[in-house]
């Protein structure tokens, strides 16, 4: 195929359609600009080499050919490529393609897949050897053709691309409908640690699947082409494949099967840009309204013509079946253009695309962004049950995923280079964790029910790790963005997903103090410095709830001095409020199954945040928590703890005693009393300087809850001076009276 390293477009090698936006940019459908040094192609020059796929690549620029040997091993170095014009590409493309050959003595099998462009650097384009160059995504303007039968032949579809040197599991992120969790098939998990390889293209056959989770008895997105096992020590011998592999993996994993084939190549294009896209949003996204209250969210969508050819250029927008166009006449002279879309902040998705139209009429789709919203966003932050993923012989919660509940990039946070790389919008899941995709089983019950409450959609971003102590996630003030922190991980993540702008989050929920093993002093000094740090990068305004924890350390329920401090954290830290654990009996020691565990956290978080932040008046939904602890003047063997506002009647469970204590004593029952709180009898009279503290427990047991399950909050108190027996207040105030008797 002539090569066209002057980016001089003549109509005929234009006419294709693809777009560029891959998600993987925040507010940028854009243009991969490449701007590189000078260069010269190795080995004959572009026009020299021909391939099996030159008709199906008419428009695009050769930039790389790699003759695959048996077995390598490229690990974070460049692959000998025999031809090599990445250097070459000085201008802007907006599509890639690539053409995978695989010869045996009877001919060539060969497939096309030409997608949008998925990175701005010239090196990305060819096998993923480094951690920076991983991709994991949806691509939504998918061209595919082969030869080989079983390839669906697409233009203009829908895929999902898994390009990394890492190793990977069959466990997978949730976006392929049908996809196993036990065989390496189009939907597999990236894994931290390098050394494998996957280059892999997978096609839907109905692009409709690519838009939601959904219920499927086989893989909704099959491979197209696939070559592993190029970062492999020893080296191992690679596995290449057209279509589904005829193995136990349907990707080609494991097929060491190079040696088949007496030729294998993979040649890589580019198609020159005629526009520039500055902004813009992605595939999926969600675009964050201000201030929880804006029905609508005004985006622009702007760039520049590169090639003088164009005339105009059109925004074309589809919502609910119907389709708007805005155009926007260019010239060399005045190249720029700019339009606004309005996208309501409602349960309805808005499909952009970008049309570039040259003097002759010709019109060539130059970016897409599908499935885009409007709407509400949240953090999560902490350890493990923050990442809240399934528990061994737990249930699921795929029944509750919504497509309206979606998030960016990758929970996987153990190496900041494949942090860093991983981008685009996903609909969350739930299950696993340090995934693309995963937000927590807890997330994806809470996004659920106040997205259906809300009539909006949600995007909750994870940024977890399990086992850390506060420590762990402090800020480094010469450079908030270090990527080599998780403070700074967290921040690039919302950055790339366009998320870290004046109103954008609008609250961080925190689940972490395991770790710190009740050391109260270090976790509230570390935590206090954490909000201040979150509401300088964030908003000011920036709410934040803290998930009191069940036991710190796990599997102990005596120590209580962290859990004390956490539920005191209000008292110092402004709009800050506190969500209990202990009402949950699907407790491990530790983490929590799913059903009456994470899944009924969900349900409390929504409840408390749908109450707190998106209805007037004053909060009415709360867990119990304690507000003071006093002797009773007729009763020596009588404690009575009063109750914050607001405190419903609360269920006492028989044998819920045992879990309180008052040193010195045995309590022998607690009982709770309309007016007075909760009434804690001993076997003898209180001691003096006493305290009383409810510890909760381990795993199930009976509980003190409120109406909607909320379990009372644990606490340690002075228990103060007498009290009359019959005081008046149900909320917690007591008053004393005075009587006068005639």
């Amino acid at each position: 195929m002539p090569a066209d390293r002057t980016f001089a477009h003549s109509p005929a090698r234009v006419r294709r359609a693809g777009r560029l936006a891959g998600g993987c940019t925040a507010l940028a459908v854009a243009a991969a600009t490449m701007s590189v040094s000078d260069g010269v192609a190795a080995g004959p020059s572009a026009e020299a080499w021909t391939t099996s796929c030159d008709a199906e690549a008419a428009g695009y620029q050769l930039v790389r050919v790699l003759d695959l040997p048996t077995a390598a091993n490229w690990r974070d170095t460049t692959p000998p490529y025999a031809f090599d014009d990445a250097a070459g590409l000085t201008g802007g493309v907006d599509r890639v393609g690539y053409c995978l050959e695989l010869t045996t003595e009877t001919g060539t099998n060969w497939a096309w897949a030409s997608m949008e462009a998925l990175s701005g650097e010239p090196a990305d384009l060819g096998l993923p050897t480094r951690m920076e160059q991983s991709r994991h995504q949806f691509v939504d303007d998918l061209t595919v053709a082969s030869n080989v039968p079983g390839v669906q032949r697409a233009d203009g579809g829908s895929g999902w691309v898994e390009m990394w040197p890492n190793q990977y599991d069959a466990t997978g992120s949730g976006q392929i409908p049908g996809a196993s969790g036990t065989v390496r098939d189009a939907d597999d998990a990236v894994l931290w640690a390098n050394g494998y390889g996957s280059f892999q293209v997978h096609a839907f056959a109905d692009a409709g699947d690519a838009r939601g989770p959904r219920a499927a008895d086989a893989p909704t997105a099959t491979p197209v082409l696939a070559v592993n096992a190029f970062t492999t020590a020893g080296p191992q011998t690679m596995d290449v494949g057209i279509g589904v592999g005829p193995g136990d993996d349907p990707d080609w994993t494991s097929a060491q099967n190079a040696g088949d084939y007496t030729a294998r190549r993979l040649s890589v294009y580019a198609r020159p840009s005629l526009v520039r896209v500055d902004a813009a949003p992605a595939s999926r996204q969600l675009v964050p309204r201000p201030g929880r209250t804006a029905t609508s969210v005004s985006v622009p969508v702007s760039g520049v013509a590169t090639d003088p050819s164009v005339t105009t250029v059109e925004l074309r927008t589809t919502r609910d079946g119907r389709q708007t166009i805005q155009r926007a006449d260019v010239s060399p002279a005045a190249p720029r253009f700019s339009f606004s879309v309005t996208l309501p902040v409602a349960l309805t998705s808005t499909d952009l695309e970008l049309v570039a139209l040259t003097g002759d009429g010709a019109g060539t789709r130059v970016a897409r962004a599908v499935d885009v919203v409007a709407g509400d966003v949240i953090v999560v932050q902490g350890q493990s049950n923050a990442q809240a993923g399934r528990q061994p012989n737990s249930t699921s919660s795929e029944a509750d995923r919504s497509r309206w509940v979606r998030t960016f990039g990758t929970s996987n946070n153990n190496n900041p280079r494949l942090a860093a790389a991983v981008g685009g919008w996903t609909y969350a899941m739930g299950d696993n964790i340090q995934r693309v995709a995963a937000i927590g089983q807890w997330a994806v019950r809470m996004g659920q029910l106040m997205s259906n409450e809300l009539g909006i959609p949600i995007a909750i971003v994870n940024g977890a790790r399990g086992g850390q102590p506060i420590s762990y996630f402090a800020r480094d003030d010469s450079d908030p963005a270090d990527g080599g922190t998780s403070y700074g991980m967290l921040l690039q993540r919302l950055t790339r997903a366009g998320l870290t702008g004046p109103d954008a989050i609008d609250l961080m929920l925190w689940y972490q103090g395991e770790a710190d093993r009740d050391d109260a002093a270090a976790h509230v000094a570390g935590f206090t410095e954490l909000v201040a740090d979150w509401r300088e990068d964030y908003g000011a305004e920036l709410p934040v709830y803290v998930h009191q924890v069940r036991n710190s350390p796990c599997d102990q329920a005596l120590p209580v001095a962290l859990r004390d401090a956490q539920r005191r954290l209000p008292d110092t830290i402004a709009n800050l409020r506190v969500l209990s654990t202990t009402g949950l009996n699907g407790h491990d020691g530790c983490h929590f199954d799913y059903v009456d565990g994470y899944r009924t956290l969900g349900e409390h978080n929504a409840a408390m945040i749908l109450d707190d932040l998106y209805r007037p008046g004053a909060p009415t939904v709360a867990p119990p928590g304690p507000r003071a602890a006093h002797r009773v003047d007729d009763d020596p063997n009588q404690v009575v703890v009063t109750l914050r506002s607001p405190a419903g009647p609360l269920v006492v469970e028989d044998g819920a005693a045992a879990d309180f204590r008052v040193p010195g004593t045995v309590v022998e029952s607690v009982r709770w009393q309309r007016g007075r709180g909760l009434v804690l009898t001993l076997d003898r009279p209180v001691p003096a300087d006493a305290t009383v503290a409810y510890l909760a427990h381990r795993r199930a047991g009976p509980r003190v809850v409120d109406a909607l399950g909320m379990g009372l909050l644990a606490f340690q108190l002075p228990v103060g001076q007498d009290r009359p027996a019959d005081p008046a207040s149900g909320s917690g105030f007591r008053i004393r009276l005075s009587v006068s008797r005639t």
